[in-house]
């Protein structure tokens, strides 16, 4: 019995450890309170909207599970933390879905205007 109960304190800390090193870039509305602006929030989800004009460009940030919606049209640059990146276009009505992600995004054209839904229950489920 003490065996399992030792081998659960060693999951449980290496759990720990994983998910501080995961936590270890800022969340969006930290790193980036400029562009990243809480709408709503309560125990089930928490809304930010992001606006930016042209040539933005936004730190590295991490953002939980959420369900995206934008309001305008741009085109942003996005840089993952192993240097990969990617241009996305976005235009108004365009939704999408992410299972949480770390990034960077500089702004090429338009403006940024977003919705960004992060679903707590989500963020639960991927970090246990």
């Amino acid at each position: 019995m003490s065996k399992l109960i030792g081998l659960l304190v060693v999951l449980a800390l290496g759990l720990g450890l994983s998910s501080a090193g995961a936590q270890g870039v800022q969340d969006a509305v930290i790193a980036d309170p400029d562009a990243h602006q809480v709408l709503l929030e309560n125990d089930h989800i928490r809304v930010i909207q992001a606006l930016a004009a042209p040539g933005y460009k936004s730190p590295m940030h991490s953002h939980p599970p959420l369900v995206v919606i934008s309001l305008g049209t741009a085109r942003i640059r996005m840089t993952y933390p192993d240097g990969k990146k990617e241009i996305l276009d976005l235009r108004p009505g365009t939704v999408f879905w992410i299972d949480g992600i770390v990034h960077s995004w500089e702004l090429l054209a338009g403006e940024v205007n977003v919705i960004a839904v992060e679903v707590k229950a989500a963020k639960t489920a991927a970090t246990e």
